[in-house]
């Protein structure tokens, strides 16, 4: 095992301090860069830097220099502990926006480089990492996994400052499967664990023995821990977790009938979320129902209608959050002596109980099951068990033709619950479709305004200084045209949407018509009739001409687009060489909506979500990776037998 560098003794020093002071700690990091090269030292404190940006709120910069970091292991073999470690922290990085799926795919791509690396030092943070994601999907059984594969690498390697980590994420999992003497077992050896507390551990650990206490109703016995969360939070740069540890504490006195403090923690918590544009939407949901929980519970009926009322899209919210909201609507209902609408939402809650009861057991069933069968003393245990039960067996005729009815009922019970649920699904996603469809015109109805003021202020320049407008005036009707057929459709026709950005291009060139050299080159075999998304290569080609050459010191700018077919796919390129893509750079810009490329990547994603083989979209900047080189590069690669329906 590689010993310890000075860069590596640096951030063991300084890791708890990040998340007390993340401003500091980035210049910190930014100065300990200073006279280092392009090495794995240099771009090991790029990866906190970005950490750094990231517990500050600016989760752009840190995904940009986490890239920056993936890009330099990519270049060079040998550096495969960093590109563990990269991937590792982009797990995190996509965790906070709520990418959990991405998250996890990470998580296992840090697994297999570190395994490439004669470095393992990540290994028991990569487990940890991967235990709390799937924790955080309900994936029960698997988050055990990994907790206990945690330990064994903590065993291997000889570490003494971690198991505190894997027994508090053992206690949350069993809080999780409301097995409660397990989960205290666990709290408990986590409590009695020797090793030196962070900060943020101890935040934690109050906080997740809050929760286990709440799931078991002891809310006078929960009120302490979240105050102690609280109080070790305050010493934090980050009013998201005291906002979130404030709902909780607001929750918890609702439970306990003392409004008044409800009152005080819930606006302080609903202060800094609902003024917060970044919020997650999930969060921003349980703060609304936490207030129609307290106005329920002083008999203000207006009020909880005020808060319940309040629109959501079910597809961003968790089951759990829905299942309490439905809670509170049945008993406001009732309250209102609407017993109908009540009744309905009893049926939902009553749904969701039997669901959830399930689903806990066969997560249980599994969990204990893969804790029997990788323990290897254990293993030995069940075989001693097992040769005694062989002798005993014929004695036992009558209980085992019990146990074996017992099991048949449950394969019953099993199947008619799995019957329910897809017919339950079936339903479900039928709204979905048509929730999904709404957010997509409510998405193309942002398109065309936006586009329109471009041209609009692309043309106007012309009607000052020209005479002659009828040249320009037909390009104009052309562009605004294509731009609204194309607006009120998912997909058009590729010979579509190359004649929309040709008839662009030269309305732009009646008012610069030397500034920007354009290369076209569409190979023979490309079929012109095969569907893309719409304004897929007008967004890009729209902001290179606007953007990308206003610093640049190269005499001749040309923007170069490549159409070509590859195997299954059509392959498009849009190269410039500009000054490069900068994420953000021109966010404040008076030209600027900041809408084309944000719709155009919801729309992708959208349509990526109902078809097996997926659309590629990538933009990046060349000179990242080629320092000879500069500008801007984008690549989209759409399948042929890609699906457009949603």
């Amino acid at each position: 095992m590689p010993k310890p560098t000075a860069i590596d003794l640096l951030l063991i020093s300084r890791y708890d301090s990040i998340y007390t002071y993340p401003v500091k700690m980035k210049d910190e990091f930014k100065k300990a860069q200073k006279g280092l090269t392009d090495s794995t030292e240099f771009y090991k404190l790029d990866l906190f830097v970005g950490l750094c940006f990231y517990l500050q709120g600016n989760a752009d910069s840190a995904l940009y220099l986490n890239q920056k970091v993936l890009d330099f292991c990519d270049r060079y073999p040998g550096t495969s502990a960093l590109k563990a470690n990269a991937w590792n922290h982009r797990s995190t990085l996509l965790q906070g926006v709520n990418q959990k799926d991405s998250s996890i795919a990470c998580l296992h791509h840090a697994y297999n480089a570190v395994y490439q690396s004669d470095d393992r030092r990540e290994l028991q943070s990569i487990c940890i990492n991967l235990a709390d994601a799937y924790c955080q999907t309900g994936d029960l059984p698997q988050a055990a996994k990994y907790y206990r594969k945690a330990l064994w690498v903590v065993d291997s390697l000889g570490s003494t400052n971690i198991k505190f980590s894997i027994y508090l994420g053992l206690a949350q999992t069993y809080a999780n499967l409301h097995n409660f003497p397990l989960a205290h077992h666990y709290f408990d050896l986590a409590e009695q664990n020797p090793e030196h507390r962070l900060e943020h551990e101890k935040y934690i650990f109050a906080n997740s023995k809050g929760n286990c206490l709440y799931f078991e109703e002891k809310y006078a016995e929960a009120l302490p821990y979240f105050q102690q969360a609280y109080q070790v939070v305050q010493n934090f740069s980050q009013p998201s977790l005291s906002a979130l540890v404030e709902a909780n504490l607001g929750e918890i006195f609702t439970l306990l009938g003392k409004t008044d403090s409800a009152h005080y923690y819930l606006d302080k918590s609903c202060s800094y979320y609902m003024n917060e544009p970044t919020a997650n939407e999930e969060v921003v949901f349980y703060i609304n129902s936490l207030q129609a929980a307290l106005a329920l519970q002083e008999d203000k009926l207006a009020t909880a209608n005020y808060y319940l009322s309040k629109p959501y899209n079910p597809l961003r919210i968790g089951p759990s959050y829905i299942y309490l909201h439905n809670k509170r609507l049945m008993e406001y209902y009732a309250r209102k002596k609407d017993f109908e609408k009540a009744y309905q939402y009893k049926i939902a809650v009553e749904q969701y109980d039997d669901s959830i009861r399930n689903v806990r057991s066969i997560n249980s069933i599994n969990e204990i099951d893969y804790r029997y069968n990788q323990d290897t003393t254990l293993l030995k245990r069940d075989i001693l068990i097992s040769n005694n039960q062989i002798k005993l067996s014929q004695q036992h005729n009558i209980i085992i033709l019990v146990l074996a009815l017992l099991i048949i009922s449950v394969l019953l019970a099993i199947l008619i619950f799995i019957h329910i649920r897809r017919k339950n699904e079936q339903r479900y996603n039928r709204q979905m479709a048509l929730a999904t469809q709404l957010r997509m015109e409510n998405i193309r109805n942002r398109i065309s305004p936006h586009y329109m003021f471009n041209v609009l202020n692309t043309v106007m320049p012309t009607f000052k200084q020209y005479s002659e407008l009828a040249h320009p005036l037909q390009l104009l009707i052309q562009v605004l045209r294509g731009n609204l057929l194309a607006s009120e459709k998912m997909a058009v026709e590729l010979q579509e949407e190359i004649e929309l950005v040709k008839n662009y291009i030269a309305l732009r060139k009646e008012t610069n018509p030397n500034t920007i050299h354009i290369e076209w080159e569409i190979t023979e075999q490309v079929p012109l009739q095969t569907l893309i998304p719409s304004m897929s290569i007008q967004i890009p080609v729209e902001n290179a001409l606007k953007y990308a050459f206003e610093d640049n010191d190269e005499q001749t700018n040309t923007l170069s687009i490549h159409i070509s077919k590859e195997d299954r796919n059509l392959s498009i390129s849009i190269r410039d060489n500009g000054s490069g893509y900068d994420p953000g750079k021109h966010s404040n810009s008076k030209r600027s909506t900041g809408n084309g490329l944000k719709v155009l990547f919801r729309t992708i994603e959208l349509l990526n979500s109902k078809n097996t083989e997926k659309i590629i979209f990538d933009i990046r900047n060349i000179g990242i990776s080629d320092p000879s080189q500069h500008g801007t590069l984008v690549t989209i690669t759409i399948p042929f037998n890609y699906q457009f329906n949603i």
